[in-house]
């Protein structure tokens, strides 16, 4: 799947017949780099955050439909989940509401909770424990800190003062 910055839709190309095979109906600009996947109604689905739009894109990865289009708080650059939760994270950092974070739940496909670790502060850059316990979130400011919760209650479970903390990558979660 690609995108360009200037167009209004993505392509679907099969790198094995080296063609265009599909067009995707996304608005803005699909951060499609920063996309999940995960099981939904017995099909997978890939979802993409906006880097110009708020709104997060739910295509159908079988016949490359939009089968959501979850509204957001403003265009974000960060989605990310973990098999073991129902939840997909995603920020607004591209937007005035850079601060919180809403909580999507991939079974419903609804925002069902917002979390502003620091307000007026950037929240960004959610990524997981290996087991998918704790989702660990950036306050992306120079005296920001690394914010602790409990991926399941969405609880803050610790705080760890950092400067400008944003590359926790978790090595499980990308194999």
């Amino acid at each position: 799947m690609g995108a360009s910055r200037e167009g209004k839709q993505g392509q679907v190309v099969h790198l094995d017949v080296r063609r265009k095979i599909a067009t995707l109906d996304v608005p803005g600009m699909p951060h499609l780099g920063s996309g999940i996947t995960w099981m939904y109604k017995g099909r997978r689905v890939m979802a993409t955050p906006n880097l110009k739009e708020g709104v997060v894109s739910v295509i159908d990865l079988r016949d490359w439909k939009v089968v959501a289009a979850i509204p957001t708080n403003g265009p974000g650059f960060f989605l990310r989940s973990h098999e073991a939760t129902p939840f997909a994270w995603a920020d607004a950092m591209n937007s005035p509401a850079r601060d919180t974070l809403q909580v999507i739940d991939k079974r419903s496909l609804r925002v069902v909770k917002a979390l502003t670790p620091a307000p007026g502060r950037t929240a960004a850059h959610v990524e997981f424990d290996r087991r998918g316990k704790y989702a660990l979130v950036s306050v992306w400011e120079t005296d920001g800190a690394l914010v602790v919760y409990d991926a399941a209650t969405l609880e803050e479970v610790k705080r760890i003062p950092a400067s400008k903390p944003v590359g926790k990558y978790n090595v499980w979660d990308k194999i």
